[in-house]
C-alpha cells in the first residue's frame, strides 16, 4: 500500500527548498519546487524513490537532461509527467554533482596563509573542476585582483577582512574522490553538468555560469587531475597518504558535499580530518554540524571552515564571502 505520509514529506521538503534554497537565487526553480509540492501525482512518484534520490536539484537536472526546457511551471509540468520513466531512470543512475568553479574564489582565502607547494585533495570532486585554483585569476571586489591577467576570471564579493592571497597557490599535485567521478573529456559530462546549472534571476538559462563551466571543463581536460572512484569515509586516508608524497602540505577541501552524506558518516569524516596531517577546508550548509556552531549563519548560507573552525559565511554558488570579523552579530 502506498504511504501518503511519504507524499506529504516530499511536498514539505520541496516547499522548504523553494523558500530557503531557491527563492532569492533562482525564482524559476522556486516556482518549479512549489509546483511539485502542490502536485499529488509527482509527490507520489518521488515518494517511491529512496530519500537521497528525491532532491529537487536532481529532479530538475534530470528533467532538463531529458529535454525539458527552462520555462514556467505550467508549461513544463506535463512534460515532466509524460517523460517520467526516462527522468526517473536518469535520477536513479546519476547524482547531484554541481561543479561550480566560482566556489574556488570563496575557498581560496582559507588557504591564503599557506606557503610553498601544496598537494590538493577534493572529496566529492565530480569532474574535478574545483581542483584548479592556480589556473584562474580572481577578483574579490573593486581593484582586488589575484593572478595573472591572461587567466580566466572568477569573481566574488569579499568582505573587507577577508584575507587575500598574495599570489596563486603552487599546486604540486591534485587528486579527487567521488562515488561517480565524471570524465571532463566526455560530452555526456558537459551535458549533465550544464543541466545542473540553475536558471538565473530572469528565469532563463544562466549563460555566465554555463560559460564558466565550459571554461573549467577545458582546463580540466588540458591538465588531468587524479580522479578516483571512492567514498570519502573509507578512501580519503589512502589518497591523503599519496598526496603527501608530492608536497609537504596537504589540503583537503570540499564544497556542497556533506549534505549528501548520512549524519553519522559526516561525524566520522570530521573526526578523521582532525586526525590526519592536513589542512581541512569545508564549505558546507550552515545546518550541518561538522564543528563548533556558527549561530550567525542563516539557514540558506554556507559556512566556510578551516580545520572545523568557522571562519566565514559564503554564498552557496560562490558569489560572496563574508569573513567572521565582518559578520554583524
Amino acid at each position: 500500500m502506498h504511504d501518503v505520509t511519504e507524499d506529504r514529506s516530499v511536498a514539505r521538503s520541496f516547499e522548504r527548498w523553494a523558500a530557503v534554497e531557491a527563492e532569492g537565487r533562482s525564482p524559476r526553480y522556486a516556482e518549479w519546487a512549489r509546483g511539485v509540492a502542490a502536485d499529488p501525482w509527482l509527490c507520489a512518484a518521488l515518494a517511491d524513490l529512496e530519500h537521497v534520490k528525491r532532491q529537487p536539484n536532481l529532479l530538475f537536472a534530470a528533467a532538463r537532461f531529458e529535454g525539458v526546457p527552462v520555462a514556467p511551471w505550467t508549461d513544463v509540468r506535463d512534460m515532466i509527467a509524460g517523460a517520467w520513466t526516462s527522468i526517473r531512470s536518469t535520477m536513479l543512475a546519476r547524482m547531484t554533482q554541481t561543479n561550480e568553479a566560482r566556489r574556488m574564489a570563496t575557498l581560496l582565502p582559507a588557504i591564503a596563509h599557506l606557503r610553498g607547494p601544496i598537494a590538493l585533495v577534493e572529496v566529492g570532486a565530480s569532474a574535478g573542476l574545483c581542483l584548479y585554483p592556480d589556473r584562474w585569476r580572481y577578483r574579490f571586489g573593486a581593484g582586488k585582483y589575484v593572478g595573472d591577467a591572461s587567466l580566466p576570471l572568477l569573481e566574488t564579493q569579499a568582505s573587507p577582512s577577508t584575507p587575500l592571497p598574495e599570489r596563486l597557490p603552487s599546486i604540486a599535485w591534485r587528486g579527487g574522490l567521488d562515488l561517480q567521478p565524471l570524465d571532463p573529456a566526455e560530452p555526456d559530462t558537459r551535458a549533465w553538468l550544464e543541466a545542473l546549472v540553475w536558471p538565473d534571476a530572469t528565469g532563463g538559462v544562466d549563460g555566465a555560469r554555463v560559460d564558466r563551466l565550459r571554461t573549467a571543463i577545458a582546463i580540466a581536460r588540458r591538465e588531468r587531475a587524479d580522479l578516483r572512484r571512492g567514498d570519502l569515509t573509507t578512501d580519503t586516508c589512502a589518497l591523503v597518504a599519496e598526496a603527501g608524497q608530492h608536497a609537504p602540505t596537504v589540503v583537503v577541501w570540499h564544497s556542497a558535499v556533506l549534505a549528501y552524506v548520512p549524519a553519522f558518516e559526516r561525524a566520522g569524516f570530521a573526526d578523521l580530518m582532525g586526525e590526519l596531517p592536513v589542512t581541512w577546508v569545508a564549505n558546507e550548509g550552515a545546518t550541518l554540524e561538522i564543528g563548533p556552531p556558527a549561530p550567525w549563519a542563516g539557514p540558506g548560507d554556507f559556512v566556510l571552515r578551516r580545520d572545523a573552525e568557522p571562519i566565514a559565511i559564503t554564498d552557496p554558488h560562490g558569489a560572496s564571502v563574508t569573513w567572521i570579523d565582518d559578520i554583524a552579530t
